[in-house]
């Protein structure tokens, strides 16, 4: 997968064993480099990826869920680069900006008005963990809950949240105040809020690296119930499936958690939709109270925040994509895309492959009967034109979060490639 340039640059490489890549990452250079998947150099376009040698590949990972209007998107471009000219000053701490007050009112709206304010940030993890300062503050307590297998970023406090001890097994500090119960044992979970020092349940109503993990209509209520009865701050992680890739604008609504109801989430954080992969959004959307307890303090009204939360820049990017998503209709596309994968996979596969998640938050998995890993899947699928990759917290599976505009002619190169790639 490299070109005639880079395969000379690893020949020099060999002779004097200096990594291209050492200041940033050789490690993962010589990954890429063992593993054939090196595609430095790679460009995109729609819902395609040409690397550097000229392969044409399906982009099936849309740069983790963010390539969401897919790659060099016409419109995308020039509106941003618009925005790029304008004169105002990106980061100015003594206003009130008028971006960040046109995007939280359109992520309101888009929420049904379920929530009523909006605090912004750069990064999923950073997001998530305000969201879960905001919870501690307005309720009093020190504990958060996570679900095993779960993943909430890689920042100091969210490692711990993310319930794989791989990304932490090398810190020899652990907080005493992370708790991890398995998805839907209601009973583990009921007995850790008993204590009533949880301030928060985190959970993502669609897992990104678990298998399309997700929870259904009832037992996202039974959460939520449970959540209310102890006084627990329920925080909904979208970083992943928010803004559309579940078919719905929010992945609540995809599994049926109702938000004119009691089951509705104190706070849903959206990250990866946002601004089409271009720059770092973030945001946390909540009601009036648990935003006042931090802020409403005399002389707190700015104690929580970050330098590049909330810059111009990123919300006229968000502002730009929102609109191109919903002019486009690509929310209603990933539902419909995502039904034709699942019908197309039932039809060519019987049992042999199944398929989780909701709109284009997808995992696939292998009947356990068959003599293939996912490995060698995904390794076929790589070498025949499609782009994938396995989950982190579950290898066994790969994921699919193609971008929102994946249509019918994309689908059925996916298929085709998949049967190929499970022939023996």
């Amino acid at each position: 997968m490299k070109s005639d340039d880079s395969a000379d640059e690893g020949d020099e490489r060999g002779v004097d064993h200096a990594p291209r890549f050492d200041p940033v990452n050789p490690y993962w250079e010589r990954f890429l480099d063992e593993a054939g998947l090196d595609m430095t150099g790679a460009r995109g376009d729609g819902c395609y990826i040409e690397t550097a040698d000229g392969r044409a590949l399906l982009d099936c990972l849309a740069g983790f869920g963010t390539a969401n209007l897919g790659h060099a998107h016409e419109s995308l471009l020039a509106r941003f680069a618009d925005a790029l000219q304008r004169t105002s000053v990106n980061v100015f701490p003594f206003e009130c900006a008028e971006s960040q007050l046109a995007l939280a009112d359109k992520l309101l709206t888009l929420s049904g008005q379920r929530f009523q304010k909006v605090f912004f940030a750069t990064t999923g993890a950073e997001a998530v963990e305000s969201a879960v300062k905001f919870a501690m503050t307005s309720t009093g307590r020190t504990d958060v809950v996570a679900f095993r297998d779960g993943f909430h970023g890689l920042s100091m406090f969210s490692s711990f949240m993310t319930g794989n001890p791989f990304w932490t097994e090398a810190l020899r500090w652990k907080p005493g105040n992370v708790h991890h119960v398995d998805a839907h044992n209601f009973a583990a979970l009921e007995d850790v809020l008993a204590s009533r020092k949880i301030a928060a349940v985190v959970f993502e109503p669609v897992a990104g690296s678990s298998a399309a993990q997700h929870w259904s209509a009832d037992t996202a209520s039974r959460l939520a119930a449970l959540c209310r009865s102890t006084g627990t701050k329920l925080i909904a992680d979208e970083v992943y499936c928010g803004l559309g890739r579940t078919g719905t604008w929010f992945g609540i609504d995809a599994i049926g958690m109702d938000g004119k109801t009691p089951a509705a989430p104190d706070m849903l954080v959206v990250s990866k939709g946002l601004t089409g992969g271009l720059v770092p959004l973030s945001a946390v959307l909540m009601n009036d109270g648990d935003f006042d307890a931090v802020f409403g303090a005399p002389g707190k009204a700015k104690v929580q925040g970050s330098t590049f939360g909330g810059n111009r820049l990123a919300m006229q990017c968000g502002l730009i994509v929102l609109d191109l998503v919903e002019r486009g209709r690509l929310v209603e596309n990933a539902a419909a895309m995502g039904a034709l994968i699942g019908e197309r996979i039932a039809a060519r596969f019987d049992s042999r492959v199944t398929l989780h998640g909701k709109g284009l938050a997808l995992s696939l998995k292998l009947d356990p009967g068959l003599d293939l890993s996912m490995t060698d899947v995904w390794l076929d699928l790589i070498d025949g034109g499609v782009l994938a990759m396995p989950n982190s917290a579950a290898p066994d599976s790969l994921r699919l979060s193609p971008p929102l505009i994946f249509g019918v002619d994309e689908v059925e190169v996916l298929i085709d490639r998949l049967d190929e790639a499970l022939q023996p």
